[in-house]
């Protein structure tokens, strides 16, 4: 997987580590093919990975895992009062992990904990300053690592101090069983899977059952899969799959497999902006699932300016109705246009902007009538989104940066989500305005003039607030930022 793999271990350490790994996964009555084997990827900033040896054929079974294999707050050792101290079975999974990491050759999983990373590239661990290379995209508001801290500190380092003889943790301080805890919980982060109940306990139909069932859904517990978690993800290369049965995990391959093929899992339909959250790296691969978020902020400030001359215009009156309703969120994501995986502008979207286009006499009538307006977008509601998509346009800032000039994977990174967010919008925005036009409204040109607006909006509250409004203290900043490092790099 792609994260940072011991990148200090020289290769005979790396490959001695691997070898012990198999040969603990083997004692455990796990079952490895002989046509696949673990491989050294660091080259290629892959950590390790998981190749074919020989031609492989559709729904070959690659290897299998006892489910007493599997690290979860089940398997482990840590006694019971201590295992279910926690409701959050992510807290409970990180303090399970904490324990039979710190036991070191007392614990059965020694050499897994061997081959798993020390440290993470993801978004917890970059610096203040990193992260203002993504301004203007909302992944660095979903880091979380404020709320992290709080809980970790709150909940498992009280616990960690209390029972020293345990979690072996005596003459540890607080900074260091914090850091140990984010380790862990970015581990599961990155590597753990939802383990799925075998066959013959799901619930039966008639029966009442985090995944499926849109009203009533169920948090899966987390566990780590030893060797499943070897393989790296490709949206594009993905050939194998792990499945669930009653007393094992099993890996098969989807599609033929030639010698010398490396084995891929995939994600699911995740942006770059995630998988950069999650996993500390992006891809081209992952490109096509890119979202950007439109915050319920943006959407009130500019419905509000659009109908500033609206006669008895109650835009809090509206938002309270669509939240009875339940369309009402803290923000949508707009997508690519033409995605398998997402409409391109959500159906609340477009009846939250319907809504709030609305002549007072319509709104009042739906408002009777306890109804919404179709999510088909009304020409006014198509020029307040095109307004929204400018000014979160404007957030990202404008001087554009050759990714040949960024030497460093992180701004790469920073690069290349950025740079999908804005195509998302610049596309979106050209949507917009082909639906104007079908449907006889106005509609500027191309995206030329998307970026013009954009450009307009930008300026517009420098003018207004001299940039220092706290929510956009940094827009733009992370372009500036990337172009200055590039030019810092090419001149010494």
């Amino acid at each position: 997987m792609d994260v940072d793999m011991a990148e200090a271990d020289g290769p005979d350490v790396f490959v001695q580590k691997s070898n012990s790994f198999l040969s603990w996964l083997e004692g455990t009555g796990a079952t490895v093919s002989s046509k696949i084997r673990l491989e050294d990827l660091r080259q290629q900033h892959r950590g390790r990975g998981v190749l074919a040896k020989q031609d492989i054929a559709e729904d070959e079974e690659l290897f299998a895992v006892p489910r007493a294999a599997v690290l979860n707050t089940e398997t482990s050792t840590l006694p019971d009062e201590l295992k279910t101290h926690f409701d959050d079975p992510w807290l409970s999974l990180i303090t399970v992990m904490i324990y039979e990491y710190q036991r070191g050759t007392e614990s059965k999983w020694k050499p897994y904990f061997d081959v798993l990373p020390e440290t993470f590239t993801t978004l917890m661990f970059w610096q203040s300053e990193e992260l203002k290379y993504l301004a203007g995209s909302a992944v660095v508001n979903k880091i979380g690592k404020e709320s992290a801290d709080e809980a970790f500190m709150d909940k498992i380092v009280p616990i960690l101090k209390k029972h020293t003889q345990v979690f072996k943790t005596d003459g540890i301080d607080d900074a260091q069983l914090l850091k140990l805890c984010h380790r862990m919980g970015s581990t599961i982060m990155a590597y753990a899977f939802d383990l799925e109940k075998p066959e013959s306990d799901q619930l039966k139909p008639g029966d009442e059952e985090w995944e499926d069932d849109e009203e009533e859904t169920e948090i899966l517990p987390k566990g780590m899969v030893p060797m499943a978690d070897m393989l790296n993800a490709d949206a594009d290369r993905n050939n194998a799959k792990l499945y669930y049965e009653e007393d094992k995990v099993v890996m098969k391959s989807i599609k033929p497999i030639k010698a010398g093929e490396e084995l891929f899992n995939d994600y699911g339909p995740l942006p770059n902006a995630d998988v950069l959250r999650r996993y500390g790296y992006t891809t081209e691969n992952y490109s096509k699932y890119d979202v950007v978020d439109i915050d319920l902020a943006t959407i009130k400030r500019r419905s509000e300016m659009q109908h500033k001359e609206t006669p008895k215009y109650n835009i809090e009156d509206r938002l309270q109705y669509l939240e009875e309703q339940g369309v009402l969120d803290d923000g949508y994501d707009v997508a690519q246009h033409g995605s398998e995986d997402f409409e391109q502008f959500p159906e609340e979207l477009c009846i939250v902007l319907n809504t709030l286009c609305a002549a007072n006499e319509d709104f009042d009538k739906w408002k009777r009538k306890d109804k919404l307006p179709k999510p088909e977008m009304a020409d006014d509601a198509l020029r307040l989104l095109y307004d929204i998509l400018a000014e979160r346009r404007a957030d990202y800032g404008f001087p554009e940066v050759d990714p040949k000039d960024i030497s460093t994977p992180k701004q790469m990174d920073a690069w290349r989500v950025l740079a999908g967010e804005k195509s998302v919008l610049r596309e979106a925005a050209e949507t917009v305005q082909q639906l104007r036009s079908q449907s006889g409204g106005f509609a500027q040109d191309s995206s030329s003039g998307f970026e013009q607006v954009a450009r307009s909006i930008k300026a517009a509250r420098g003018q207004t607030n001299g940039g220092s409004d706290n929510k956009r203290k940094n827009e733009g900043d992370q372009d500036q930022e990337l172009e200055g490092t590039a030019k810092r790099t090419k001149t010494g």
